[in-house]
């Protein structure tokens, strides 16, 4: 539950991370949430979408992402959520710094290789 409810808060830091929260990214995370059985048990999307603008704003972007990194240990569970935040960032068609930031904090504290990312941007695209 807990490592959901925390890629569940990723989502909503990339989709927030540029100050807008679109529309298309909001269809995007419901569209994961609905598919990835994992993601079902993260509660509601309202609520987490709620905690994580409030955070946003008392402690910025990249501790945000990394406090919620933290506590995804598994690591299939950290190829998901990093899968995951790369849709949401494309689902408006507009890749933007911001956004990109999310998935470079997350390549840096998971320690990703250069391979794991485009393996998973592959496999995000799908």
């Amino acid at each position: 539950m807990e490592s959901s409810r925390r890629i569940l808060e990723l989502m909503f830091l990339t989709a927030w991370a540029d100050g807008k929260f679109e529309g298309s990214e909001a269809l995007a995370i419901h569209r994961l949430t609905a598919h990835e059985p994992l993601l079902r048990e993260a509660g509601q999307a309202a609520d987490v979408d709620r905690v994580v603008k409030g955070r946003l704003a008392e402690l910025g972007l990249e501790a945000c992402v990394r406090e919620a990194a933290a506590a995804i240990t598994h690591p299939a569970q950290r190829e998901l959520a990093f899968r995951c935040c790369a849709k949401v960032s494309g689902a408006d068609g507009a890749f933007v710094e911001q956004e990109g930031a999310v998935l470079r904090i997350l390549r840096e504290t998971w320690s990703f290789s250069a391979e794991d990312v485009q393996r998973l941007l592959v496999l995000a695209t799908r």
